[in-house]
């Protein structure tokens, strides 16, 4: 069933020092390089590592290649293979994650659709979600999450860097086995809930953002840069660290990161 090992997968903290070492210090070969993404080919020839920059995709990850994800799927029962979603289309063919009967995690790919070319980086990441890939590592226990989220009834958009998130993680990260889920799965696994409406309604958030003027917000917004886009991405991420100790270092009073937490949210509105 398992062909080959098809591409190990590693986050680095910076792509470009990333790659010259890989490259001239370890000696692979650098089949392309994009902004966050880059791919070597292993001196086999065919298995590829991919190294990343992306915080939405997992910190390490190993793909088997197989004839086709589609038939496991279908011969799962047969196979003893309990798989975390139905197989799901990447750029040339598909993949899923599955279970082995003792608990292990596989992920899968096959090539059964049309060669993408040389040229493109794959990282074989799930489609579909507010945070792609990220499902991939961690499965989202959809009716344990749900219930948590209910019983402490703070909406997500104010639950990061509350004890109330912090008791909402622990008794949802006892509910996994290994690999457990890190806060920044967590609150990801959260968000995607909300998008697909799987969210219970709970009206407005208990803290408001806090009142620190305009030179102070134009200071935040001067720190967060692009990251002001994407704002449901920063929490539990070095990034977010590094603006809660950038945007406090120039204010007579520090906020806790909860309350950075709530300004970045008004102004991302």
């Amino acid at each position: 069933m398992l062909r080959k090992v098809d591409r190990l997968i590693l986050r680095v903290p910076s792509l470009e020092a990333a790659v010259r070492y890989y490259r001239d210090t370890l000696g692979l070969k650098l089949v392309r390089q994009e902004k966050r993404v880059a791919s070597f080919r292993l001196s086999d020839d065919t298995t590829e590592l991919v190294l990343h920059s992306d915080p939405d995709q997992p910190a390490e990850a190993v793909y088997y290649l197989v004839e086709d994800v589609r038939d496991l799927y279908r011969r799962r029962d047969e196979l003893q293979l309990k798989f975390v979603s139905a197989p799901k289309q990447i750029t040339r063919g598909y993949s899923a994650t599955v279970r082995d009967p003792f608990g292990s995690v596989l992920l899968l790919l096959d090539r059964t659709t049309s060669e993408a070319g040389e040229d493109v980086v794959e990282d074989a990441r799930a489609p579909g979600t507010l945070f792609a890939g990220i499902e991939t590592r961690v499965p989202t226990k959809k009716e344990l999450l749900v219930q948590l989220y209910e019983k402490i009834g703070r909406t997500a958009d104010d639950l990061p860097y509350t004890p109330h998130f912090e008791g909402l993680y622990k008794q949802y990260a006892s509910g996994h086995s290994e690999p457990l889920p890190t806060r920044q799965e967590v609150w990801r696994h959260l968000l995607n809930l909300r998008k697909g409406g799987k969210l219970p309604k709970l009206g407005d958030a208990r803290s408001e953002s806090p009142d620190v003027g305009p030179d102070a917000e134009a200071k935040l917004r001067e720190t967060l840069g692009n990251d002001i886009g994407k704002r449901d991405r920063l929490p539990y991420t070095p990034r977010f660290d590094e603006i809660v100790d950038q945007f406090n270092k120039t204010q007579p009073r520090p906020l806790s990161p909860h309350l950075v937490w709530r300004l970045v949210a008004k102004l991302a509105k």
